[in-house]
């Protein structure tokens, strides 16, 4: 079964069910503006239980935009921005069946970050790994300290089913 979904622009209402957007204010009033530069100090907050963050890299290839599996993390929330291009990203609420948590496939949604833009993604949401719309994209990466080795979840799709984003 291919479930298939459309990417949709990054805004801070559409993204609210998984955490938070980071946009580059274009109008409003900086905290500090000077004749140098202009200032937005709490775009955005984010959290983890150790307080403890590390900041990575991460450089993503050119593939077909589907998945077959999705993780999530239950002590941090995630941040991540495209340095070098524009990615997707597929996003699923959590629900529980038969007493185990798994992705909300059904309501699976599919996001288009640019590098004008972040998203903070919330604890226990579900998302994959970005898909970059040029050959290949590098973005920073954000979480609690060895996220990747203590606080992954990782699950497969139910066997035969693939979300596929349309662009």
């Amino acid at each position: 079964m291919i479930i298939q979904i459309p990417v949709k622009p990054l805004t801070k209402e559409g993204f609210a069910p998984y955490g938070s957007a980071v946009l580059i204010p274009r109008d409003g009033n900086p905290d500090r503006p000077t004749d140098r530069f202009n200032f937005w100090p709490k775009l955005c907050l984010y959290q983890c239980d150790s307080g403890v963050f590390q900041i990575g890299v991460s450089t993503f290839f050119k593939r077909p935009f589907r998945l077959a599996s999705m993780e999530r993390h239950f002590k941090t929330e995630e941040f991540m921005t495209p340095l070098t291009g524009q990615i997707i990203i597929v996003f699923a609420p959590n629900k529980v069946v038969d007493g185990k948590d798994q992705p909300d496939i059904e309501r699976a949604e599919a996001f288009l970050i640019d590098t004008t833009q972040s998203v903070v993604v919330g604890k226990n949401v579900w998302h994959w790994t970005p898909m970059p719309l040029q050959e290949e994209v590098s973005i920073i990466c954000s979480f609690a300290e060895d996220t990747q080795k203590n606080d992954l979840d990782v699950q497969a799709l139910p066997p035969g089913t693939i979300i596929q984003v349309t662009v």
